[in-house]
């Protein structure tokens, strides 16, 4: 697995296309891995960003959170051209 494309550039194109194609932000990485998805070597970028129903709320328990507030999608980037590949729920 010969990468052209860093896992720091791999980000960056995760990053925009979660806001041009999901509308999504701000966002956080969660993971950064290597893997083989449909012949192509690709970087898979897990990011989360908080669900849109759940900004500024509060919740009645304070910290503690009956369900996780956040949503993670996973960004399959080519790792030789670029190219988001597929955009994955997580």
């Amino acid at each position: 697995m010969n990468a052209l494309i860093d896992a720091k550039t791999a980000i960056q194109i995760a990053r925009k296309s979660a806001t041009e194609m999901l509308n999504a932000s701000p966002f956080d990485v969660e993971e950064i891995e290597r893997e083989s998805y449909s012949g192509h070597d690709a970087w898979t970028i897990t990011l989360s960003f908080i669900k849109e129903q759940e900004r500024g709320r509060e919740h009645a328990l304070g910290a503690i959170k009956p369900y996780d507030p956040l949503h993670y999608k996973r960004f399959l980037i080519d790792s030789q051209t670029g190219e988001t590949l597929a955009i994955k729920m997580r």
